[in-house]
């Protein structure tokens, strides 16, 4: 067992305790006891001060790419399934250390993200817990052979249904699809749609068939639209939103919007010459993306955590810039950024049970800031002092 004592916590992140400090019991890799300070009842082997540290449930981040750099992708597409694997699990481990103990990867070559989710839960390696998709479900289209290896075509319900199949005997947690045109394709068209509405309910009722869910980029206001008719369960992006989704998504508990500002931000200032076309539709996206996402959070939608970390510009351990961007661009106040990297993020992904909050029971994932959150957002970013993941201090 190990005693974290001395904790500043935010009563808003815990379940079950109100106060401002506690002490924190793990044993093994879940919490056994939250205290008031001192007042821990057992003996343990190892006893951590955190001197009035702000302890917070580990971060989650629902938007990665962990076989892409956040370098040129080009650069990426030329490596070999080897080493893209090697680079994976560092990738892995620089969003661990950056106080992420939870990753969603959204799409990854070779199986790569599947293979590192079962070898780190086996223990082979430490990292993160990861979720996976396999590979990303697309219509055929022009630039899908920009990133070779990442996409499985699919063109009727038929190919849909045995693709849906396919990805979760590979062990997929979910089903990812391309809604709309992408940024990063050459040639994609961010706010056109490339799927129909019945595609996407046949891909969605596949999905549920095997109990699992469908995961959609989609840019454009129609593709977000007809996501949110078909009971896709995250829209990522969702960059040109509509008052009118926006009220379909109000009380809806079946669909929620992950928005992915850092991408989007860095790409209309920093961008590899090879990546300009990418730039050039952020830029028509950016204002779009301020407004919509802004309404949304005023609408009171539970809004996920994700800063599309791999896709260039944005490296891994960068997660955490996203925190003060939210709160800078959108005027988001610091404890419901907080929330959609903890508590709100654990819900949509339904594993709140086990992560989200410090409680007792849940897994012993958190990590140490040396400075109020909430006075200073960017704490989350530059003030990392330690974390800890599945009871054991990683960093």
């Amino acid at each position: 067992m190990i005693l974290f004592k001395n904790c500043s916590v935010l009563p808003e992140l815990m379940d079950g305790f109100s106060e401002a400090k506690c002490d924190i019991l793990t044993d093994g890799k879940r919490i056994k006891g939250i205290y008031k300070c001192g007042e821990c009842p057992f003996e343990s082997e190892t006893v951590i001060d955190e001197d009035g540290r702000f302890v917070l449930p580990g971060f989650i981040d629902m938007h990665v790419h962990l076989t892409l750099s956040g370098d040129d992708t080009r650069i990426d597409n030329e490596k070999s399934g080897v080493q893209r694997g090697y680079d994976a699990l560092k990738y892995a481990q620089d969003a661990l250390n950056a106080g992420f103990t939870v990753l969603r990867d959204v799409g990854a070559t070779h199986n790569i993200a599947i293979n590192l989710r079962n070898s780190i839960n086996k223990g082979d390696f430490v990292g993160p817990t990861i979720y996976a998709c396999g590979l990303i479900l697309t219509p055929t289209e022009i630039g899908n052979d920009f990133l070779p290896g990442l996409y499985s075509e699919v063109d009727t319900p038929d190919e849909i249904i045995k693709a849906v199949r396919q990805e979760v005997a590979k062990g997929a947690d979910y089903i990812k699809v391309m809604g709309s045109g992408s940024a990063q394709n050459p040639g994609g068209e961010p706010g056109k749609p490339i799927i129909t509405l019945e595609d996407l309910k046949v891909m969605v009722e596949a999905a549920a068939f095997k109990d699992t869910y469908v995961a959609a980029h989609c840019h454009g206001a129609t593709a977000i639209h007809n996501a949110i008719l078909a009971g896709v369960h995250t829209i990522e992006h969702a960059s040109y939103l509509t008052d009118e989704s926006i009220e379909l998504l109000k009380g809806n508990t079946d669909s929620y919007i992950i928005p992915t500002l850092l991408i989007v931000w860095k790409l209309t200032a920093d961008v590899a010459e090879s990546s300009a076309y990418m730039g050039e539709k952020a830029r028509e996206m950016l204002n779009a993306v301020k407004t919509g996402i802004r309404k949304a959070y005023d609408a009171g939608l539970t809004l996920g955590f994700g800063p599309d970390t791999g896709i260039d510009p944005v490296h891994h351990g960068q997660n955490s810039e996203e925190f003060a961007l939210r709160r800078d661009f959108w005027g988001m106040k610091e404890i419901d950024i907080l929330k959609q990297a903890t508590i709100n993020s654990a819900k949509i992904m339904g594993i709140d049970k086990d992560y989200g909050t410090l409680a007792v029971g849940k897994f012993a994932d958190f990590v140490v800031l040396d400075r109020n959150p909430l006075k200073d957002i960017a704490a989350a970013h530059d003030g990392v002092v330690s974390v800890v993941k599945w009871g054991k201090v990683v960093r």
